[in-house]
């Protein structure tokens, strides 16, 4: 008797245990809606920001960029996912080949574009261990309009750029259900007249679950 009731506890353990990897955080054909929120910027900006109080800006590729708005996910697989949306994308950017000085303001000579950004992104759940989340894209930045007025010939609204996006975070998303992520990111950006690499983070404060196949 003992050893049938053995046999059984253990058959329900491992029934337990092969049911748990049968449940993921995200189904086939699931489809998320997300709210975003992220800001980055170059490591050299905090010497840009020390040089700039004695009216020179060294050469370099500086840049600070925010993002806000909505995302949308569509899961091919459970750990497979295909990204886009729109996003508001505030981009303070300058690229010097050379000192520049008599300057007062770093805004004074920088690109200053908010832009109208789509993203289109693929993303991993990495599987076993489907709260890491990592994954690359392109972003199509839209320039809409300059934040501030620039000195005579400088055009702080720019032109029409691209990124790069490359992340790696966590996935807080709950199965069946919504949740929140968090991840790092590194975004090349392509400027007319040369490169930016901004380093931060992307809050996506939550995700509503539009649908799920039953």
């Amino acid at each position: 008797m003992k050893n049938v009731f053995a046999v059984v506890l253990a058959s329900l353990l491992a029934g337990g245990v092969f049911a748990q990897e049968d449940v993921h955080k995200h189904q086939p054909f699931d489809m998320l809606l997300g709210l975003n929120f992220g800001v980055g910027m170059t490591p050299n900006m905090g010497e840009l920001f020390s040089a700039v109080s004695n009216s020179r800006i060294p050469k370099g590729n500086y840049a600070i960029t925010f993002d806000f708005g909505l995302t949308c996910d569509f899961y091919l697989f459970n750990w497979l996912s295909f990204n886009t949306g729109l996003l508001l994308h505030p981009d303070i950017y300058l690229v010097l080949d050379q000192d520049f000085y008599n300057v007062d303001s770093f805004t004074d000579i920088a690109a200053t574009p908010i832009c109208l950004t789509i993203p289109l992104a693929a993303h991993i759940n990495i599987p076993k261990v489907e709260w890491l989340y990592a994954g690359m894209g392109l972003n199509l930045n839209i320039p809409l309009f300059g934040m501030v007025d620039g000195l005579a010939g400088i055009d702080t609204k720019g032109d029409f750029f691209v990124g790069l996006p490359i992340d790696i975070g966590f996935d807080f998303v709950k199965p069946g259900k919504g949740g929140g992520r968090f991840f790092f990111r590194i975004t090349p950006e392509f400027h007319e007249n040369g490169t930016t690499v901004p380093i931060g983070f992307i809050w996506q404060i939550y995700n509503w679950k539009l649908y799920s196949k039953k």
